[in-house]
């Protein structure tokens, strides 16, 4: 059975590759999506949850932000993706993130600068997920992402299951 999806076009429900990939613009920046199934076929709601995930991937983006945020300020794991950055970049490249002239923070700065550059599906458990979506995050240092990223992973309503640090 074949069906539309947002991004991606019609896929067979019923006769699924297990890898679909995509390249999209958030923000004028480019974005890789992808989904990743386990079995050959999903139902029809397992479809409609993938279906309502996609139109809402603006939403989501916006409230991972949020959630990034929080996570910095509660002294979490997005301290320490920054505090590496801050160690282990050269003074050159810190000099492509961070405005030394900007009354923010050096901190602030990274975490300002961090963008969205993959969203991962695993709507049916695909590598033993527990969760149903994976958003990465980076820095880009000299024109290059950096292969640190800050991954908030939620389930199907967008709602968080965790934030970590990854490389």
């Amino acid at each position: 059975m074949i069906k539309p999806l947002p991004y991606f076009g019609e896929i067979d429900i019923a006769a699924l590759l297990d890898y679909y990939n995509v390249n999209t613009t958030f923000d004028n920046k480019q974005v890789s999506l992808d989904i990743n199934f386990l079995n050959t076929s999903i139902s029809e709601g397992v479809y409609q949850r993938i279906n309502a995930f996609l139109d809402n991937i603006r939403e989501f983006n916006n409230q991972n932000k949020s959630i990034i945020e929080r996570n910095f300020k509660e002294g979490g794991e997005v301290v320490d993706y920054i505090q590496f950055h801050l160690e282990e970049l050269s003074e050159e490249e810190l000099a492509s993130i961070i405005d030394n002239n900007d009354s923010q923070s050096k901190d602030q700065q990274i975490l300002d600068s961090l963008r969205l550059v993959r969203i991962g599906l695993y709507p049916d458990g695909k590598y033993e997920t527990s969760y149903f979506a994976v958003f990465d995050y980076s820095i880009e240092i000299d024109g290059d992402l950096s292969n640190q990223l800050v991954v908030v992973k939620t389930n199907e309503r967008g709602e968080l299951d965790h934030v970590t640090w990854e490389s």
